[in-house]
């Protein structure tokens, strides 16, 4: 008698699109599908833009009806506050594709008698998912569900109750908390049954703010290890993962020439390739200035466009500079041919 080994067939975890920029790539396709993810960072850190930018790119791209659930913002402050962004929540409400429900949970509300339990926003969520055909689920916060909680044990089993019950419905969710003091999160319990804990973070060092994100944790599944800085501004949430950058942009196999005289002939007789990138190095006073500004007056004279950047001299200074070396650039911006933009050089250690 022959045995036949069973192979192992690889099991390939499903994900969901979030259509935030650059958050896909660096975690190849998305968040856990069905599953829950902890999305967790400190006051102002983009918890709340970024689940909105989930359930919002979730209905625009891939028609998928999103929950979202507050405890802490009205209906009327997140039209408002993201409609700077051009999301019309508003109208994503009225056609029944976005529900926003807001839960206002008082001190004066919480009294312990019995056995506690979140049946009631069970049910209340249940109504949203069946009656809407909801996809996408965003918590936001976790604390305000549970800070009123006096029984550590209660909150630990409603925790993990609450992510299986998600988990059960099939909907992918979203659920925002807050940094612990000496914990990861508040209770210490979250990011361990979630099945991926992002990281959001806000520093500030010698007056300048910078924004990572970091995945700590996703099952299943290979993601990017390193923190990546992100941006929120008038279009969203973009993530900006430098190694994702390709390397498959058109070059051109014109020349745009120096405009010094004998340097064309040391590259070649027809000076630098169009579009290239060209580094001058020296030390102060070696001439740096004066080659940069020369090839710009070359491409004016070409009918090209020029942008002077400048983190030590100021536009009249530049200008008033190169005329001591024959060089004349007023004309050019008279033209609108030359743009200047100066500003002050500051480090940063980020």
């Amino acid at each position: 008698m022959v045995i036949k080994k069973k192979t192992s067939v690889p099991v390939t975890l499903k994900k969901t699109l979030t259509g935030i920029k650059g958050f896909d790539e660096i975690t190849f396709g998305g968040v856990p599908k069905g599953r829950s993810t902890l999305i967790v960072g400190g006051p102002g850190s983009g918890k709340t833009v970024f689940s909105m930018e989930f359930l919002v790119q979730g209905i625009r791209h891939w028609n998928e009806p999103g929950l979202f659930i507050s405890f802490e913002e009205t209906f009327v402050d997140l039209v408002e506050n993201f409609g700077s962004m051009g999301y019309d929540l508003n109208k994503l409400s009225k056609e029944g594709k976005l529900i926003i429900d807001q839960i206002v949970i008082k001190s004066g509300d919480v009294r312990e008698s019995g056995e506690y339990n979140l049946d009631g926003l069970f049910s209340r969520m249940e109504h949203y998912i069946v009656t809407n055909n909801v996809k996408r689920v965003v918590i936001d916060t976790i604390e305000a569900l549970f800070s009123k909680i006096p029984s550590e044990v209660i909150l630990r089993s409603e925790l993990r109750r609450l992510f299986l019950w998600l988990k059960s419905k099939g909907v992918t969710a979203l659920i925002t908390a807050e940094p612990g003091q000496y914990m990861m999160t508040r209770h210490g319990i979250e990011e361990y049954v979630a099945d991926c804990l992002i990281i959001l973070d806000l520093r500030i060092f010698e007056q300048l703010m910078t924004r990572r994100l970091r995945i700590m944790k996703y099952r299943g599944s290979a993601h990017g290890t390193n923190e990546y800085p992100f941006i929120i501004d008038n279009t969203g949430f973009s993530v900006l993962p430098i190694t994702s950058i390709g390397l498959e942009h058109k070059i051109s196999s014109d020349f745009l020439s120096s405009g010094i005289q004998g340097m064309d002939e040391l590259l070649g007789g027809k000076g630098f390739y169009r579009g290239s990138s060209i580094v001058i190095s020296g030390m102060a006073g070696s001439g740096k200035s004066i080659f940069a500004a020369s090839v710009c007056n070359t491409a004016y004279e070409q009918g090209l466009k020029c942008l002077y950047l400048s983190s030590e001299e100021s536009h009249d200074q530049v200008i008033r500079n190169m005329k001591s070396v024959g060089l004349d650039l007023e004309p050019w911006v008279k033209k609108d041919l030359l743009k200047f933009s100066a500003v002050i050089s500051q480090n940063n250690p980020a």
